[in-house]
C-alpha cells in the first residue's frame, strides 16, 4: 500500500528547496545583500577553524561506558550584567542596523529611551526603599 504524501523522487524535493533558497536570495539581494555576504563569510571562517580545531583536539570521553552522560543545567549558568553581555548586546543590535538600515533611526531612538529609562529605574531605587515592613496581617498572633 502506497501513502499519498509520500514523494515518488525524493531527488525534487532537495532541488525544490535550492531553488526556494536562490529566489530568497534574489529578491531580498536589494536590502539584505551586504549582511548575507558577511554573515556567510563568517561562517565559512567558523566553520574552517571548528573543523581545524576538532581535528588537533578530538572528543574522546573521559566517563565510562557504565555512567549516564552529563548534562547541562540551563538553570546553573550564571548571566550576569557584565562587560561580555553587553558586549552581546551590542553586537547583536550592529549586526540588526547591518541587515535592516531603514530601521537605524528606529533603534536610536528605542536605545535613547532604554537609556533615559534605565537612569529613572536607577534614580527610583536609589530613593525609594527596595523592601518594605511586614503588614500587621502577617504577623503571627
Amino acid at each position: 500500500m502506497t501513502h499519498t504524501l509520500s514523494p515518488v523522487t525524493p531527488a525534487r524535493d532537495g532541488t525544490a528547496l535550492l531553488a526556494l533558497t536562490v529566489l530568497l536570495i534574489l529578491t531580498t539581494w536589494s536590502f539584505f545583500g551586504r549582511f548575507s555576504v558577511v554573515a556567510a563569510t563568517a561562517g565559512i571562517a567558523t566553520a574552517i577553524w571548528l573543523r581545524w580545531w576538532n581535528v588537533r583536539h578530538p572528543a574522546i570521553s573521559a566517563r565510562g561506558a557504565d555512567r549516564s552522560p552529563t548534562m547541562l543545567n540551563i538553570a546553573a549558568v550564571y548571566v550576569g550584567g557584565d562587560a561580555a553581555g553587553l558586549a552581546f548586546v551590542v553586537g547583536c543590535v550592529v549586526i540588526f542596523v547591518m541587515g535592516l538600515p531603514p530601521l537605524r533611526w528606529f533603534v536610536l531612538a528605542s536605545s535613547i529611551l532604554a537609556v533615559l529609562f534605565a537612569v529613572a529605574v536607577i534614580g527610583w531605587h536609589r530613593t525609594h526603599s527596595l523592601w518594605s515592613e511586614p503588614t500587621g496581617s502577617l504577623r503571627r498572633p
